[in-house]
């Protein structure tokens, strides 16, 4: 494992010195490379850095000493600092980093904590936000929203499940804010294009945690002042996220049901006046649109969606409907 961090080491200093590295080299400039090098092992290309991280995941995976060990050695700095240099390191490896460390953060309870004890979710709202569209100069090539939405992924495995992380996360505008923008509530306001769809998924999805049955159990002092912080999504998702016509996207519809379904069932929930009249208007025109699919010209995995969006729209409605 001290290997494969040297030259994960050795791999990004080289990206940093030299500006972004391509996974194809022209032979000339193959050959000055390995004169400059003196007969020691030129640093890992790009493709080998990718590789070499997957590599990394796999070796570490749920063993408790080598995660132990891969902490103690500056892996996470590693990781969080190759995700964060946006100049000279190519997307694909930061997002890979990204991958990385949400797969070891979640396979591992002492990555997670240690994590968390290092400010970790901070530095990685830092490398969310840093993603942001300059609303001047459009300087943001090439953005899928894979980073962000990585982000939020690594981000979710660290916070939920863990009551004071969850707490801490909650109670935190800036925090709050990650989810916000990843389900659109500021684009008008800042200029920013819709979220694309992964990002999307990955914020309803660590919301849904973060409101949903185990959540309320962990938190259940505070649970009602959780919603209360996160009543602006809950109302914007509500009106936004639960149409095919505003949301395309079955998945996001889905962890919005889930979400707000989670909310009404719990007695320190609340779903205000306002958002009931926005979803029994949304839930009635779906409803029908549903029933009146013709199953006879649909194929198996449209039936099959369509009828489990019945049953969350009839679970949720029912929800509200309960005194």
């Amino acid at each position: 494992m001290t290997r494969i961090l040297a030259d994960l080491g050795r791999g990004f200093q080289a990206m940093k010195d030299l500006g972004t590295i391509v996974e194809d080299e022209d032979e000339e400039e193959e050959e000055e490379e390995s004169a400059d090098n003196n007969g020691k092992d030129p640093p890992p290309d790009a493709a080998r850095v990718s590789e070499l991280l997957l590599t990394l995941r796999d070796f570490v995976g749920e063993r408790i000493d080598y995660a132990k060990a891969f902490v103690a050695i500056g892996g996470l700095s590693l990781l969080l600092g190759g995700a964060a240099e946006r100049v000279r390191i190519p997307r694909n490896v930061r997002s890979t980093c990204l991958r990385v460390l949400a797969d070891l953060v979640n396979l591992n309870r002492s990555v997670q904590y240690s994590l968390l004890d290092n400010d970790g979710v901070r530095a990685l709202a830092a490398i969310y936000f840093a993603e942001f569209v300059d609303a001047e100069t459009n300087n943001n090539e090439g953005d899928d929203g894979k980073i962000r939405g990585r982000v939020v992924k690594t981000m979710r495995a660290a916070v939920c499940g863990h009551p004071g992380a969850e707490r801490m996360f909650c109670t935190s505008p800036e925090a709050r804010k990650v989810i916000e923008s990843g389900v659109g509530m500021h684009q008008a306001d800042e200029a920013l294009p819709a979220p694309p769809v992964a990002l999307r998924r990955q914020c309803l999805a660590f919301f849904c945690d973060l409101l949903g049955p185990a959540a309320a159990k962990r938190s259940s002092s505070d649970y009602g002042k959780r919603v209360e912080r996160f009543t602006p999504v809950l109302e914007y998702i509500a009106g936004t996220m639960l149409d095919d016509e505003s949301e395309p996207d079955w998945e996001c519809r889905e962890f919005t049901i889930k979400t707000l379904r989670y909310v009404a069932t719990n007695e320190r929930g609340a779903i205000n006046d306002s958002m009931k009249e926005t979803i029994g208007t949304c839930g009635t025109k779906r409803v029908e649109k549903m029933k009146a699919l013709n199953r006879a010209e649909s194929n198996a995995s449209i039936s099959e969606q369509n009828d489990e969006e019945l049953y969350l729209w009839k679970t949720l409605t029912e929800s509200l409907e309960k005194p």
